[in-house]
């Protein structure tokens, strides 16, 4: 009877895990937690979430809770143009929604350009993650040098490797970004020009698939760098734990945001575009692929953690010189200032963008995340050390659910609300994954059992 209980609990806390996932991805979608800030906040409510279930560990404090989550922030490679390639149609332009003298590219490799992506897209989040649950004590080192050689893999693959790739896998690409070139009147190659503007998107989104061009290098850059960091860790740095859980990461977006293409496939008319769409209006492609990418990434992250046997609980060596004032002052503000109130703030910030409100609404966000500081540092103690640090993450991640779902509903211009105007489907499994989130740690009450090998 224990087992059976067990297997319903684990497959309840999958489901946790997917639904918090798609709901954060959704939300990393939108005005005021887009880009690599969205990856932040992902990346710190849903590793509040992994230390609750799975046991908090000496490794997943909140100092290096925050350090997993700011990994997550060196990881976000472009998608604009990549989206509805799958099927097999590249547009030519920024704006891909309007069309224009596209050309069509095989859905084969339009598949391969998302696992790409996907693969690419949290890699050190995932290497991180799995440190937490590893035996092996990390150094500055060790960081240093995984990330020197994920710098030096992007400078080599951007340059060498990926625009050959790209060239093999999709020649189109080129085609493309050589046919707005010589309607710019510039000469060379694709490639040329790639190397005489580097990196230089911005540059790239004036001319006719040249972001296209740009962004496909990216993302096959980014699998590239994620392969050389997982090799790095697991034959360098010798930690067997984090190299197995950032290939299961990587894994578990490229499946995620690949499958959950096929929004675009069915909401562009499907192959070659030949209908309007296979959806109803309610079902809006962009946010379903959003959330659903991010559900399925969570279930099958959620469900590989709570299989994994942590090893022995050791802390890092990183830092450790530095003296315990010292480091408590450094951890509180990475930890507790910085994560709550860019958190708190920046979403309030960006959605009132360009309003007259933006003033008035920051000023009070400011002021609400400066008391949430304060009533946290005065229940749980300056470093979080007066309470369990698992009832302190419980209330943590309570807490940042309703706000980005109170966010995320109500607060913004009217654009961005979306208790008014189109409520799609997206919209619905927001709010349906805040509700059910809350209500299973509401019945917790901060006593969650603890999983395998504990």
């Amino acid at each position: 009877m224990k087992k059976d209980n067990n297997i319903v609990k684990n497959i309840i806390t999958i489901l946790i895990g997917a639904l918090l996932m798609g709901l954060l991805w959704r939300v990393r979608g939108e005005h005021g937690w887009g880009s690599s800030w969205g990856l932040l906040n992902a990346g710190f409510v849903f590793t509040l979430f992994i230390a609750i279930v799975k046991g908090t560990r000496q490794k997943l404090d909140i100092g290096w809770l925050s350090l997993t989550a700011l990994s997550f922030m060196l990881t976000t490679p472009g998608w604009g143009t990549l989206l509805s390639q799958i099927t097999g149609i590249i547009y030519d332009a920024e704006d891909w929604f309007n069309g224009g003298n596209d050309v069509y590219t095989s859905v084969g490799s339009a598949v391969f350009l998302m696992l790409c992506l996907g693969f690419g897209l949290a890699s050190l989040f995932g290497i991180m993650l799995g440190r937490g649950f590893s035996e092996k004590q990390w150094k500055i080192k060790d960081i240093v040098i995984l990330l020197a050689v994920f710098y030096i893999t992007d400078l080599v693959a951007s340059a060498v490797i990926s625009p050959f790739i790209l060239n093999l896998v999709q020649p189109e690409a080129a085609e493309l970004f050589e046919k707005g070139l010589e309607i710019q009147n510039i000469d060379g190659s694709a490639y040329q020009v790639f190397m005489e503007h580097f990196k230089d998107v911005s540059w790239a989104k004036k001319i006719d698939g040249g972001r296209n061009y740009f962004q496909s290098v990216e993302v096959i850059t980014s699998t590239i760098k994620a392969i050389t960091s997982l090799l790095t860790v697991r034959f360098i740095i010798k930690d067997k734990t984090s190299a197995k859980t950032g290939a299961v990461v990587c894994s578990a977006f490229a499946i995620g945001i690949t499958v959950a293409d096929l929004f675009f496939y069915f909401g562009n008319g499907g192959y070659h575009e030949l209908r309007s769409s296979y959806l109803p209006e309610f079902f809006y492609a962009w946010g379903c692929w959003e959330y659903f990418t991010g559900f399925i990434a969570g279930g099958i992250i959620t469900a590989f953690i709570l299989k994994l046997k942590p090893e022995k609980d050791v802390p890092d060596l990183a830092f450790s010189k530095i003296k315990e004032k010292p480091k408590a002052i450094l951890t509180f503000i990475l930890g507790t200032v910085f994560m709550i109130g860019v958190n708190v703030v920046r979403p309030v910030l960006v959605r009132y963008e360009e309003s007259k409100l933006m003033i008035p609404a920051t000023i009070i966000a400011v002021l609400f995340a400066i008391g949430f500081i304060i009533l946290v540092t005065g229940r749980c103690g300056f470093n979080a050390t007066k309470t369990p640090a698992k009832n302190y993450y419980t209330s943590l991640l309570f807490f940042f659910i309703a706000y980005i779902n109170l966010v995320y509903l109500l607060i913004g211009t009217p654009d961005c609300i979306h208790l008014i105007g189109n409520y799609g489907f997206q919209h619905t499994m927001a709010i349906l994954s805040a509700s059910i989130i809350m209500v299973w740690l509401a019945f917790s009450k901060g006593k969650l059992t603890q999983y395998s090998g504990e």
